[in-house]
């Protein structure tokens, strides 16, 4: 199970040693005549550096470092020194002594002044009772960190003990205060936009109702904490989640679903080395074959799991044997660094004077060589020099006014390049600016959701754009007793397909509220006109143009009528699909106005009937394991899957379903896509 915990307590100290970060030059450091209190944090940071490598010399000069710190009554180091004992022995898996030194932090912290390291010295013992097994010691000291931290209002610190103690009840079989700390681990991320924070208390909420309370509860918390995973992440967490889901899925008998999940999993799992989450994933897996009578695929994720199973076995055993002779090694050597230590500064002192006179001597005949060298050579050479240096003198002197010049072409030439880019980016965010001010004026002009909402018994509209602005847009109002909608898709995207939207929404508007024009098939006849009027296309040889499909509700009479420009209708009433295609032509566009007729499909509407339309955006969409396409087929596969959940749930399920296919590849088109229910 996952689990959230604060990183054991460091304290960082200003120390006059920037230019010293090796662990040799912190030894020599020792050796010189310093103040006891630049000593102790030498002690200190050896301790620090070497507690992976070299763990018993690391401990002993922690503990030479805390016999001066207590000499000199200096707690704020003695505090430092006991901590990073503590967490020496801690890698060590000594958690008993690991725990003395936090107890004895924690009794310094009491006669201090200081509640926020004393909440987190509460919460390192916590920690270290919760290893050991004593699971109602660490709810006391959990309890106890958790009371300071919300008085001292330290959100982050209250969210994170609340955590602790959500999963430390889990173990003790107290799932209701299990649960409500997890709840207000999740209200508190989610007010301050925690992510990581947010799809961790989503995941402990769906394990709790994975182990205590339902399986279709806990299939929802995990989908919500997948899907707040920030896309194209992949993490520890984001695999354990997967996991956790396709265990969910098979504790309600969806085969389906828990195999695609465990699949997703494993792969995750071998990109970032999470063997306990693959060993696991392979179980899950031979279950579900066993389950499906696929008993030769059951039998080889079975061994995949006991290969796994017996490696991790091994690991463990090999970690545990390679701490308890590190615990031997300390116990046995820290007697004997003391005398080597003292033996290795007289040899070294003797050393460096044997090899200081060698060097000495060395030097002074190799000295004495070249002087005699110099003077026999000199008088030689030194016409020859002089008459050299004159030439040279002279090149120079060219070479010199030469870049002189240079220098001030290139000077002149930097200053416009400046110049110029400072233009540019001036341009550029005047440019950017004015494209963030359309995409206001584009919003302003799309219907309120909340109001189609209103009309409909369940209604979503998903909506993503590739830029800024969009080249689709959706539109709405009622007239007579009747309420259209449309959704299209204008020539291309960003600026140029937003200019589109605009002009395309007006004519709609003014079409059906300002001429009282009510047949679909009529309405695009108009719009066709129109756009066609507008953007001059003889002149202009212009391909510029709209995709749309416009619907036309009587709701009283349970009638749809229908007519689309290149757009299809999607519906799912009568426990059956059914497909109504729009015409194969564009609004505008370079097609002859006599190829071009619009008609009106009359539809009766059935109790519970559900209806579709959507740009192609969403089926061009490239992405997916071999890069492809999205495709209708797919989309259809996918509404049908999803048909009986809520609207709102479907449009979240879309939503992961097309961002997830994207991956890392670019939004090729506007994606929009929306979902009526009568």
């Amino acid at each position: 199970m996952f689990s959230r915990f604060l990183l054991l307590l460091f304290y960082t100290f200003l120390l006059p040693l920037a230019a010293i970060s090796q662990t040799d030059s912190l030894k020599n450091l020792l050796k010189q005549d310093i103040p006891d209190n630049t000593r102790i944090h030498v002690y200190d940071e050896l301790l620090y550096s070497l507690s992976t490598s070299e763990p018993s010399q690391a401990i002993y000069y922690g503990n030479k470092g805390l016999e001066l710190a207590r000499k000199n009554n200096d707690k704020i180091s003695e505090i430092s020194l006991l901590n990073n004992l503590g967490i020496s022995y801690y890698g060590l898996g000594d958690y008993e002594k690991t725990l003395d030194y936090f107890l004895q932090v924690l009794d310094i912290e009491k006669d201090l002044d200081n509640p926020t390291s004393l909440s987190r010295a509460m919460n390192n013992v916590g920690i270290i009772f919760d290893e050991i097994g004593r699971l109602d010691k660490s709810t006391e000291y959990y309890e106890k960190s958790l009371e300071i931290k919300r008085e001292l209002k330290d959100t982050a610190g209250i969210s994170n003990t609340m955590s602790n103690l959500g999963l430390l009840y889990l173990k003790r079989k107290i799932p209701e205060k299990a649960i409500d700390y997890f709840r207000q681990c999740y209200n508190i991320d989610k007010r301050q936009n925690n992510t990581v924070g947010i799809y961790n208390s989503l995941h402990n909420i769906g394990i709790y109702h994975k182990d205590f309370g339902n399986d279709d509860s806990a299939v929802y918390y995990l989908e919500k904490a997948l899907l707040a995973v920030p896309t194209g992440e992949q993490n520890y967490d984001k695999v354990y989640i997967i996991k956790s889901l396709a265990e969910s899925y098979l504790n309600i008998d969806d085969l389906k679903n828990s195999e695609r999940y465990f699949k997703i999993a494993i792969e995750a799992a071998k990109s970032i080395q999470a063997l306990e989450v693959l060993k696991q994933a392979y179980k899950g897996l031979s279950n579900i074959y066993e389950q499906k009578n696929e008993f030769e695929k059951s039998l080889k994720a079975y061994k995949n799991f006991k290969l796994l199973n017996d490696s991790i076995f091994n690991q463990d055993f090999n970690n545990k044997v390679s701490q308890l002779e590190s615990n031997f090694e300390i116990q046995s050597k820290e007697k004997e660094i003391q005398l080597l230590t003292n033996e290795a500064e007289i040899t070294n002192l003797q050393l460096t004077r044997r090899e200081n006179s060698n060097y000495f001597l060395a030097a002074l005949g190799i000295l004495l060589s070249v002087l005699a060298f110099i003077s026999f050579n000199r008088y030689q050479i030194k016409n020859k020099a002089h008459k050299q240096l004159e030439i040279k003198n002279d090149e120079i002197n060219q070479q010199r006014s030469e870049i002189k010049e240079n220098r001030d072409e290139i000077a002149a030439q930097r200053d416009s390049i400046l110049e110029q880019k400072q233009a540019l980016e001036e341009v550029n965010a005047e440019t950017l600016k004015s494209i963030w001010y359309a995409q206001h004026i584009q919003k302003a002009i799309l219907p309120d959701i909340n109001k189609i909402r209103s009309v409909f018994h369940e209604f979503f509209m998903l909506y993503l754009p590739k830029s800024i602005v969009s080249g689709d847009f959706y539109w709405f109002t009622e007239r007579n007793n009747k309420i259209y909608f449309a959704l299209a898709d204008c020539t291309g995207h960003g600026i140029p397909g937003a200019f589109m939207t605009v002009m395309a929404n007006d004519l709609l508007t003014s079409i059906v509220n300002q001429q009282g024009v009510e047949d679909c098939a009529e309405i695009l006849y108009k719009l066709d006109q129109t756009v066609l009027n507008s953007l001059q296309y003889k002149e202009n040889s212009s391909n510029d143009g709209l995709d749309i499909a416009l619907l036309c509700f009587d709701l009283k009479n349970r009638n749809l009528s229908f007519s689309g420009a290149s757009m299809d209708l999607l519906i799912y009433q009568d426990k059956g699909w059914h497909t109504f295609k729009g015409e194969r032509f564009s609004i505008g566009g370079l097609k002859e106005p006599n190829q071009k007729q619009a008609v009106s499909l009359n539809i009766d509407l059935k109790e519970d009937t559900h209806i579709y339309i959507y740009t192609d955006g969403f089926v061009d969409q490239f992405g997916g394991e071999f890069d492809k396409k999205f495709m209708r087929m797919r989309l259809r596969s996918l509404l049908d899957e999803i048909k009986l959940l809520s609207f709102e749930k479907q449009k979240e399920k879309l939503e992961h379903a097309i961002l997830e296919w994207k991956g890392n590849s670019e939004q090729t088109d506007d994606i929009s896509i929306t979902g009526i229910r009568i």
